[in-house]
């Protein structure tokens, strides 16, 4: 049977909407098998819809008509991204569910994931309490290579309750080898603080050598993209994965490239 293309449309539309008011109660219903709930989920998306699920974009971006139009599965605070200046606590959940409510209008109507910096704390909301890290510069006895010293307290990391994200830290980057990643090289605490002993970036971090220079040449900028790209080769290989990339985490050696 042939069906005349405003019919096509219309049938499309009308499944549409049943599939949506479907796929939102399968996902929210708690006595139903998730696995299998994720799993009829992926049957119906469409390749779009699977790719736009694994992207994360920035909560500047994240308009109600791009969450609609284009799947997205995550938003991301980034560094002193904000809903407005000083922003209270209301006003974060008001941008939030603006966001969420977005994506649950789309055809599938699959929830998204919102991400914060926690690593650093949560130091986009305002009056809140940052975990604080401060590097200094120390030189060894033997060898007189300089080398920087993180310093955590440890009243701010129990307070926080980030004490297992620093032993894994501490775990996974003491083990890697590349000339591409900051090499760590041990660690010592006393009763207040922990100091872990960095290798030295002379020149900083991207983001303010960027600011500086404005933009960076094609050599300059070719390089550090090949350096960021045998880094994350490397940690792919040893099973890390770095979720936080961005030119405020990278940082820059002691040559100078033009």
């Amino acid at each position: 049977m042939l069906l005349r293309p405003e019919t096509l449309l219309m049938l499309q539309r009308v499944l549409a909407v049943k599939l949506n008011a479907e796929a939102v109660l399968r996902l929210s219903s708690p006595t139903t098998n998730s696995t299998r709930n994720l799993e009829m989920c992926l049957n119906y998306c469409s390749l779009q819809e699977k790719i736009s699920q694994m992207v994360q974009i920035e909560r500047s971006g994240a308009t109600t008509d791009v969450m609609k139009n284009y799947f997205i599965g995550s938003v991301l605070s980034g560094g002193g991204s904000v809903p407005s200046p000083k922003a209270t606590p209301e006003a974060w959940v008001n941008m939030v569910n603006e966001i969420q409510k977005a994506a649950l209008s789309t055809r599938l109507g699959i929830p998204m994931i919102y991400g914060i910096d926690a690593v650093h704390g949560h130091n986009n909301m305002n009056g809140a309490t940052i975990f604080l890290h401060n590097v200094g510069l120390g030189v060894t006895r033997q060898s007189n290579h300089i080398v920087s010293l993180k310093v955590l307290f440890k009243t701010q990391l129990q307070q926080s309750q980030v004490e297992h994200q620093l032993r894994r830290e501490v775990e996974i980057q003491s083990h890697l080898r590349n000339p591409n990643i900051l090499r760590l090289y041990g660690n010592f605490y006393d009763p207040k603080r922990i100091y872990l002993i960095l290798e030295y970036a002379a020149r900083g971090e991207l983001y303010k050598e960027l600011q500086k220079c404005k933009y960076f040449s094609e050599r300059r900028a070719a390089t550090y993209v090949a350096s960021l790209a045998r880094a994350l080769i490397y940690c792919h290989g040893k099973h890390v994965i770095h979720k936080d990339i961005k030119p405020e985490n990278l940082l820059i050696g002691s040559k100078i490239i033009k």
